[in-house]
């Protein structure tokens, strides 16, 4: 005999998960109003939220504003239920080939501690790794007056360029130690840890992060890899389109300039050939000098690898020898952002890593609103997590796997 069909337990769970969702995203909201978003009855929707207000999960928050134009409605106005955002507290972590970050932050991601650990390449594994989370977590706790009970769960975020340290190998194949630290880290802490690419994380985060009610939107997160390699994460409704991380140069082979110049394997015009490091390098070089460009040789100290689109910009407003190879370099980066925004039908387009400074923002929405208009223009965003603030990326990932997805359940 075959069983099937949804447990209790999971139907639980996947109501609880939409009530939270409902509060997340429309919050404060009333029961009444939540019951009619899900489509389920009052009563249902009072048992589950009186449930989750006795665990602290939700709080009532007062009762709805007036109306504005004075009039009054009969009967008690509805009273808001909001999210508790010291039920409980994450740990986040940020891991990179440099150091690692470490904070504690509140279920609404507001950061309360937080600690940045420098160590030599190479030198570190997962037990000590999973050693420095715990004591700098004590600490953090301590100072904010909290016990360890009081911690929810602990999101790891690594960074790709650490992916290798973390393999082992199994037969012929390798693979990212992620249970491994996941198991470490759990046994250590006491709570549920989830571990992924910080990449993904930030991803996840997205550009809604740090609002009090995000709403979920199909954005595509894109990135430059140490200044080197783009890539680029769609989200659609909030998780990511499966298959597409495990091809990492796909974005690399769109086409940014018809009649463009080869590069490889890549298609002419690739943005491998046309936006990498080494393509801008190669159009900047001849009238990289002290003399031609003052302001560029002082922002790269001389250094022509370490040249990046934003830095480019700022110097191009002084040194107008490079104002042409600017403009040609910043409309195919717009085009390759259009591209995005039009196959994935993104709300917002979230730049991570570039280097941006937000003159540059505004100098790329111009000439992206002169390309494809307002609505292009204003989806354009730079990624709201800071870079002493990265350890966020595991907090954001953390909650929403750990808290939201299952409904606030253990």
């Amino acid at each position: 005999m075959i069983e099937g069909g949804i447990s209790k337990l999971d139907l639980k769970r996947r109501n609880r998960m939409q009530v939270l969702k409902a509060v997340r995203e429309k919050g404060p909201i009333s029961r009444v109003d939540i019951a009619a978003l899900l489509q389920i009855t009052r009563a249902a929707v009072t048992i589950i939220t009186n449930e989750m207000i006795d665990q602290h999960i939700l709080e009532e928050v007062g009762e709805e504003p007036a109306e504005p134009n004075g009039s009054t409605r009969k009967g008690r106005r509805k009273i808001l239920l909001d999210i508790n955002e010291t039920y409980k507290f994450v740990v986040g972590v940020y891991v990179d080939e440099k150091e690692i970050c470490i904070g504690l932050t509140t279920m609404n991601s507001a950061a309360l501690e937080k600690k940045t650990i420098a160590y030599r390449p190479g030198s570190l594994d997962i037990p000590t790794l999973v050693e420095l989370v715990w004591e700098t977590t004590q600490h953090m706790l301590s100072a904010s007056c909290l016990k360890p009970s009081d911690v929810l769960n602990v999101g790891v975020g690594i960074m790709p360029s650490m992916f290798q340290a973390m393999r082992y190998k199994t037969g012929l194949e390798q693979q990212i130690r992620f249970p491994e630290l996941q198991t470490q880290m759990e046994e250590k802490m006491g709570v549920p840890a989830y571990c992924n690419s910080a990449i993904t994380e930030f991803a996840m985060a997205g550009i809604t992060f740090g609002e009090s009610h995000p709403q979920v939107e199909n954005q595509v997160f894109l990135y430059c890899d140490s200044g080197q390699r783009y890539h680029a994460i769609p989200m659609l409704g909030g998780y990511t389109i499966p298959g597409l991380l495990e091809n990492e140069n796909y974005i690399e082979q769109l086409c940014v300039k018809l009649d463009g110049k080869k590069w490889g394997g890549y298609p002419n015009g690739s943005v491998r050939a046309e936006l990498s490091s080494e393509a801008m390098q190669e159009e900047v070089a001849p009238f990289f000098s002290q003399e031609q460009t003052p302001q560029l040789w002082k922002l790269l100290e001389g250094d022509l690898s370490r040249l990046t689109l934003g830095e480019l910009m700022t110097a191009a407003e002084t040194d107008t020898v490079l104002q042409p190879v600017t403009d040609g370099l910043l409309l195919r980066f717009v085009i390759l952002l259009y591209t995005l925004y039009s196959v994935y039908i993104a709300k917002y387009l979230c730049l991570f890593q570039f280097g941006f400074t937000p003159e540059n923002l505004e100098q790329l929405r111009a000439c992206a609103r002169e390309f494809g208009g307002d609505a292009f223009a204003d989806a354009i965003l730079l990624s709201p997590i800071q870079e002493r603030y990265r350890f966020l990326c595991g907090c954001a990932y953390a909650i929403q796997t750990g808290f939201y997805e299952r409904g606030g359940l253990a």
